[in-house]
């Protein structure tokens, strides 16, 4: 993990519904993998970020040699750069007002915000739902083909293995969950009910 592209993205017209204004979006520059953050404030970038490199750092025992970000004031804090430099992050700073500089990031900023539109429009989900609708673009991204990664998603690029996709379901579509409305003293006999939602 040699580079990161770091954006963040927002605000948003609409809150959603734990109250998020903006995400922050990590990308890989090896592999293209990457991570999505909700923010209620552009503030909460740093705190974020800090949690992004413990999981990191402590799950796949990976280190972070470089930072690309814009000049947003959420990456120009006292702390967001002692940071980096207590933890020998070196920070690429783009041009002010030239975002083609931190292309990955804005590119998959673009796909995931068109992405996310077309999905709310097509299945009539309000939009108070785009965090979940971001959060599964994402997930979907990083177990999908991309030209920047020869023969690989950008899933098993990171974790070496192929990811399990048997899961997957079309958009909106209706589901059911088990729900067992049984107490833990009930009888067994109690049967369990299904109850159908749509997504």
């Amino acid at each position: 993990m040699k580079l990161l592209h770091v954006d963040l993205c927002g605000p948003m017209q609409t809150v959603s519904l734990g109250g998020s204004k903006y995400f922050l979006l990590i990308t890989d520059d090896y592999n293209r993998m990457s991570w999505v953050y909700f923010l209620k404030a552009k503030s909460e970038a740093f705190e974020n970020f800090k949690i992004f490199k413990a999981i990191v750092d402590k799950q796949f025992g990976l280190c972070k040699k470089a930072l690309r970000t814009g000049h947003g004031g959420e990456f120009l804090s006292n702390e967001f750069i002692t940071f980096c430099e207590e933890q020998g992050i070196r920070r690429e700073l783009i041009a002010p007002y030239t975002p083609e500089q931190n292309g990955v990031t804005e590119r998959k900023n673009r796909t995931v915000v068109e992405m996310a539109r077309s999905m709310l429009k097509a299945r009539g989900v309000p939009n108070n739902f785009w965090c979940e609708v971001v959060a599964t673009i994402v997930y979907i991204l990083n177990v999908s083909p991309t030209k920047a990664v020869i023969n690989m998603t950008p899933f098993e690029a990171w974790r070496v293995k192929k990811p399990f996709v048997s899961h997957l379901r079309v958009f909106g579509c209706t589901t059911y969950s088990l729900v067992d409305l049984r107490s833990k003293l009930d009888d067994k006999s109690v049967k369990c009910v299904f109850i159908g939602y749509a997504a």
